[in-house]
């Protein structure tokens, strides 16, 4: 009797293309649920195997991650778990997510870290060698409080633009080879030339400070992030990890 019930029970409607066209996947995407639904065997269909993996591509391009990315192939999705397939590309889908925060708080994060990595290189700099700086004869505006806060602020932004340059597009795509490394010199020849430029502020309002505050000013800026990154649940990036967002 539960031969013959089996045998007798339906087996859910696949979607056609057209039908997959409107279910807001991507082109690829479409196309890779196309293969999923012809190498799929009735069990896995009656499972809801199918529909899941449609269900989780469909949150994850959400973030710029394509099929090809978290499954493999068609026969890896219907042959894996889902959460065993994430879990062996959670280094990558890390970084498909730092970017998927989208620019302004990406440019946050940034400007933390640029802000505390100076801060800590300017201390360390004074606090053991300050005679020497500035008896060099050379220009130390650069070391200016208001030159380090402007020169994070745009490495922030700048480095908010070069993620979006790197990450996938819309459809799972990298960009052309050449645009990304054009973009990239673009991004460190604008950002180093701001550095260069903050260094000549006058020093009335660009004051050096002694290197013990520097100091403070990265370890309050290390508190800053790590406050940022639970804020937002923000992974990957420069130094990496993540708080737990809040909820």
């Amino acid at each position: 009797m539960t031969e013959n019930k089996n045998e007798n029970q339906a087996v859910p409607a696949l979607k056609t293309h057209a039908e997959l066209a409107e279910s807001g996947l991507t082109k690829r995407n479409q196309e890779f649920m196309w293969q999923v639904q012809s190498a799929a065997n009735d069990e896995q269909i009656n499972a809801g195997l199918v529909a899941e993996i449609e269900s989780n591509l469909l949150e994850a391009q959400k973030s710029g991650a394509t099929a090809k990315q978290i499954y493999g192939t068609p026969e890896n999705a219907l042959g894996i778990k889902t959460k065993e397939v994430r879990q062996s590309n959670s280094a990558q889908q890390a970084s498909i997510n730092y970017a998927a925060n989208g620019f302004w708080k990406i440019a946050v994060d940034n400007s933390f870290v640029f802000f505390m990595m100076f801060s800590l290189m300017f201390g360390i700099m004074l606090l053991f060698s300050a005679k020497q700086v500035t008896a060099s004869g050379q220009n130390v505006g650069q070391l200016g409080v208001t030159a380090l806060i402007l020169t994070s602020i745009t490495g922030g932004v700048f480095f908010a633009g070069w993620t979006m340059l790197m990450a996938p597009n819309a459809d799972g795509q990298l960009r052309g080879v050449i645009v990304r490394i054009l973009g990239s010199l673009a991004i460190f020849a604008a950002w180093f030339g701001c550095y260069m430029g903050f260094g000549f502020l006058p020093a009335v309002i660009n004051p050096l400070l002694p290197g013990w505050i520097y100091l403070v000013l990265a370890g309050l800026s290390f508190l800053g992030f790590q406050w940022w990154r639970r804020k937002t649940g923000m992974q990957g990036g420069f130094l990496g990890g993540a708080g737990k967002a809040r909820k």
